[in-house]
């Protein structure tokens, strides 16, 4: 699947990576471009979102940001 968002870095962002966002760890619940979306498991009621990114930080807290910038970092694929 393809979400049609990147990091700055021009890795495309999925559903499941492994990123950290200021000084907090999260991993990529859902991310799409309001055409193409992923989400991971758990997360298919944001099916049909608009563009953006929702991430789940290790205490289990949900953010949601817009477009990727120098704060988000990618660290794995998941």
């Amino acid at each position: 699947m393809a979400s049609g968002i990147f990091y700055i870095t021009g890795e495309e962002v999925h559903a499941g990576d492994r990123v950290q966002f200021g000084d907090t760890y999260a991993t990529v619940a859902f991310a799409g471009d309001g055409t193409d979306q992923e989400f991971a498991p758990g997360y298919a009621d944001y099916s049909g979102s608009e563009r953006g990114i929702l991430l789940c930080d290790d205490d289990g807290e949900v953010q949601s940001i817009g477009e990727p910038d120098d704060r988000l970092s990618f660290i794995d694929r998941g």
